[in-house]
């Protein structure tokens, strides 16, 4: 009987599943994307991303301006597509290592992509402080905010990817 309980339980859970909210990092040389992706069925509204390169493997900073925290080429942070979605985000300044943007609504499917330079301030880093590999932005992470809902929190993986879970797609009332 012990052994049929763990299965019952799974068997009567809620079959509303967790959505996912994907931020990809992609070293695109000269400048860098990071591209937010809602992979779910729904829609989602009025919701803060917060970008945080502070547990990254390599030390990151965004590098937006000459001569400042990166080295060689910068890129200032700017919203390449998707302008639609995004309510505002927060100036980056050069050797922040935190983005903050606010959404409307990014509907099911739709992705935002920002331009950006990202560089390591690791001594140690294979590629020098200029390309940027999954390992080195690995341990870096994502919160996603919402009004009356706790924070939601995914780690950047050593393939650039973070992908959040989130409160799933309830039935229309």
């Amino acid at each position: 009987m012990h052994a049929l309980l763990p299965v019952l339980l799974l068997a009567s859970a809620p079959a509303a599943a967790a959505e996912d909210l994907s931020v990809t990092f992609t070293e695109a040389s000269p400048v860098d994307l990071i591209i937010v992706e809602n992979r779910s069925t729904c829609d989602l509204y009025d919701f803060g991303l917060q970008i945080d390169l502070r547990s990254s493997a390599a030390g990151l900073v965004f590098d937006i301006s000459e001569g400042g925290a990166g080295a060689s080429v910068y890129q200032p942070f700017e919203l390449l597509e998707g302008r639609e979605a995004v309510r505002s985000f927060a100036p980056v300044r050069d050797g922040d290592r935190v983005a903050s943007i606010l959404f409307g609504t990014l509907e099911a499917g739709q992705r935002v992509i920002f331009t950006v330079d990202v560089d390591d301030t690791s001594a140690e880093s294979a590629w020098g402080q200029t390309v940027i590999d999954g390992a080195e932005i690995a341990g870096a992470t994502i919160v996603i905010t919402t009004v009356g809902e706790e924070p939601s929190t995914a780690f950047f993986l050593p393939d650039g990817r973070a992908t959040a879970k989130l409160r799933g797609c309830g039935p229309v009332s």
